[in-house]
């Protein structure tokens, strides 16, 4: 089976929907099918064997929802996108309502498959102009990864998009707990964007400056992009998925003070899987994760002052890592992938034209 997976924002700059496609695309390979992932970017990068990288270029800078999209909106690219997705068998478009190759493609291939990704405010005018572009979308199955991106999707388009998650490739097992994981102190991580506002930043940053008046001795790192003050914080630069996962292992609790927009929270499940416990911001998608997981503990959004209570009570009734890492087993692809087989089936079922995927034996 041949299978065209689209992903809008550039492949240059770290982010969850490039991440979760990259996964999947992986994952289908590894079952035997062929997967092309289209996409901006310009820089080269490792894909395994049975996956095709088409990158389609520079992406340009687009401000929206608190973050800042990188995407690829010239004519000659969305042609690009469109003539290499339709040799496709099937096609997997994500965010299709994203301007430029996403959009595009989704008009004009078929059989076609959505995923739903971003959760933010969708007014009248947005949801009137949303609602016109989905209409000449005719995907036979949409997917959303998250109920954030659920409503988001709803209030869009009219649709209802079944949830299946973000997914991702899960890291070996932990080893088990013998002291701290980092050395002779607790080490405190954040992940993301440093210098995009709502990633929270500032927040994980205060919380260094403010643990030692509340009885925490611990390290604070932050890895990711972006040139900010650090404070008390120790700077660890960008990493791709393989640095992330050998430094998660070593760090005992993720804060994720995430401010808004997040959908999903695949942050907390990377840290999960690298059986860090996980302490976050009190957002909807962040949420549903720790209620799935069964694990984890929540402040308010911005308080310095509840995120280091948190902090603290997880450092002194660490959680065990190997109890953590199962615990992000339900969104790992050997359990998120049959599912997005599924809507390809239907798809390719709605369309006439079915080519019987499956799981390889």
């Amino acid at each position: 089976m041949r299978v065209a997976l689209v992903c809008p924002y550039s492949l240059d700059a770290p982010g969850g929907v490039a991440t979760h496609v990259i996964g999947l695309a992986t994952w289908l390979a590894e079952q035997g099918h062929g997967v092309t992932v289209i996409a901006p970017g310009v820089q080269p990068r490792s894909v395994p064997d049975g996956v095709t990288l088409h990158l389609l270029g520079p992406a340009h800078n687009f401000r929206f929802n608190g973050s800042v999209a990188q995407l690829a909106v010239r004519r000659s690219q969305s042609r690009a996108a469109v003539h290499v997705a339709g040799q496709a068998d099937v096609v997997h478009v994500h965010e299709p309502l994203t301007p430029g190759i996403a959009f595009a493609v989704a008009r004009q291939c078929s059989p076609l498959v959505v995923t739903h990704h971003a959760s933010f405010d969708v007014g009248t005018v947005l949801a009137w102009s949303l609602r016109r572009r989905s209409a000449s979308v005719r995907a036979a199955e949409a997917i959303a990864v998250s109920r954030a991106a659920q409503a988001t999707a709803h209030r869009a388009t009219g649709g209802q998009p079944v949830i299946i998650g973000n997914g991702l490739l899960m890291p070996s097992p932990p080893s088990a707990r013998e002291g701290w994981r980092g050395g002779q102190r607790p080490r405190v991580a954040f992940l993301g964007r440093l210098e995009e506002p709502r990633k929270g930043f500032a927040v994980f940053r205060s919380m260094s400056m403010q643990a030692p008046q509340h009885g925490i001795d611990a390290e604070f790192v932050a890895l990711g992009p972006g040139k900010v003050e650090p404070g008390p914080v120790l700077l660890m630069g960008p990493v791709d998925d393989t640095t992330r996962d050998r430094a998660l292992a070593q760090v005992d609790v993720l804060i994720a003070p995430n401010l808004m927009g997040e959908s999903f929270g695949l942050v907390l499940v990377e840290a999960l899987a690298a059986g860090c416990a996980v302490v976050c911001s009190d957002l909807p998608g962040f949420r549903d994760v720790l209620d799935a997981a069964g694990t984890g503990s929540l402040f308010p959004v911005g308080d310095v002052s509840s995120a280091l209570s948190a902090l603290r009570a997880a450092l002194e009734d660490p959680p065990d890592p190997a109890t953590l890492h199962r615990a992000a087993g339900r969104w790992g692809w050997d359990a998120l992938g049959p599912q997005i087989l599924a809507r390809y089936e239907a798809a390719l079922e709605e369309h006439g034209n079915s080519h019987g995927l499956g799981l390889r034996a």
